[in-house]
């Protein structure tokens, strides 16, 4: 007989609650502070380290009522915003008070920031999905399997509901990180004078490497 064992650092995944908002906006904020997708929304890394916070919060408070972001650690030291299939993080009577807000905490970067919205949206799959926003982990916790544990909190969900996942990776790394746990690259969205960020796709099921 054998038996299935948690490893510690899926013990360490819960879903994330209102009160965590401002810890998964920190932890993104030093996930994403040398991406080269936000790199390009604000070049300047002084301002990133001042803007990113905000504008992290704004996505945190979005996707928590969703109910399906989950947060490693307590407090939080790795998040993943996600939407089930069907669920929209900011509903349509509500885009001009998230578009002002967003202007809020932009300021001078809101341009760019919109514009990428923009470009996700138009490649987003018309097929119901669950869909991850944002993933990362406090880079003093890497090489711990925090971001694994939070992608398979939600991948396990997928393959007994039998409902495929799709997510936008901002760089190589992660990029490699989401092809481990089944994503495949279904395309290529490149921002003008930027970089690209990769459309990705993981049927129900998809073998983890």
């Amino acid at each position: 007989m054998s038996t299935t064992t948690t490893t510690a650092p899926e013990r360490a995944v819960r879903p994330s609650d209102a009160a965590d908002r401002d810890a998964v906006a920190a932890v993104l904020s030093a996930a994403f502070a040398d991406d080269p997708v936000f790199g390009w929304i604000i070049p300047d890394p002084a301002r990133r380290a001042a803007v990113l916070p905000g504008l992290f919060a704004l996505f945190a408070e979005a996707y928590q009522p969703l109910g399906a972001s989950r947060v490693a650690g307590a407090p939080a030291v790795g998040a993943a915003l996600w939407a089930g299939p069907g669920q929209q993080a900011v509903a349509e009577e509500d885009t001009d008070e998230f578009g002002a807000r967003l202007q809020g905490a932009c300021g001078e970067d809101t341009g760019r920031v919109v514009e990428v919205i923009g470009l996700l949206d138009e490649q987003h799959p018309s097929a119901p999905c669950h869909y991850l926003n944002l993933l990362g982990v406090d880079p003093v916790h890497h090489g711990r399997g925090l971001g694994s544990a939070l992608l398979q909190a939600t991948l396990r969900r997928c393959d007994t509901e039998a409902s495929p996942a799709y997510l936008e990776a901002t760089s190589p790394r992660n990029r490699r990180l989401y092809a481990r746990h089944g994503f495949e690259v279904v395309g290529e969205i490149r921002l003008p004078d930027g970089p690209p960020l990769w459309p990705m796709w993981r049927e129900p099921g998809a073998r983890r490497l």
